[in-house]
């Protein structure tokens, strides 16, 4: 923020500094088409280096260093950028693509698995193998609470995370992520997967 507003003062004024009770709506009007059109920046971007600036003009005049706040009337807003999703053959080539290191694919297969399940890293982070339950089909699924919302939710498992948690069962405790609880350790073990279960796609 600092760099830009430096390069924006000798752009704009020919100054390295300038005093507080110099600045006038013309200043931000101005910094803000400068963040456009000479840095390119995005709109988003836009948005967060005019927000930084307006914080501190704000404290300066909440804190009696400004008889007034100059930038108060100004208004402008951040772009709705549209909801993305991966395709399926994104998903797929993430899904088969070789990484470089046992702990880059674990983080892979705790994406995946975030993906197939529909659970966020929060949900998934406190996972324990009680949740896993066959229904009246002897399919395995997951049931449990939003952490963030308290909402009950029940998951049937895709052939997908069949195999996740089939390629972690049996395998060493081992703490690959500092945060997430590892799918080998808190559920994997404790899954007993139905003969042929990933090949019949239950």
């Amino acid at each position: 923020m600092l760099g830009h507003l430096r390069a924006f003062l000798k752009h704009e004024y020919n100054l390295h500094d300038i005093a507080l009770l110099e600045l006038e709506q013309s200043f931000i009007e101005q910094y803000h088409v400068y963040l456009k059109t000479v840095c390119h920046l995005k709109a988003g971007s836009v948005c967060r280096y005019m927000d930084r600036r307006n914080n501190v003009v704000k404290i300066s005049f909440d804190n009696g260093l400004m008889p007034r706040n100059s930038f108060a009337l100004y208004r402008y807003s951040a772009p709705t950028e549209p909801r993305t999703f991966l395709s399926e053959e994104v998903l797929r080539i993430f899904q088969t693509s070789r990484l470089k290191s046992a702990k880059h694919e674990y983080h892979r297969d705790l994406s995946l698995f975030s993906c197939f399940t529909e659970i966020c890293y929060k949900d998934m982070r406190y996972l324990t193998c009680e949740q896993i339950i066959p229904d009246t089909k002897g399919h395995l699924q997951m049931h449990g609470n939003r952490c963030k919302t308290g909402g009950e939710y029940m998951v049937k498992f895709l052939p997908a995370d069949l195999r996740l948690l089939e390629k972690y069962r049996g395998t060493a405790p081992r703490r690959l992520h500092s945060i997430c609880r590892d799918l080998a350790v808190s559920i994997a073990p404790c899954v007993v997967l139905p003969n042929n279960a990933v090949s019949h796609g239950i």
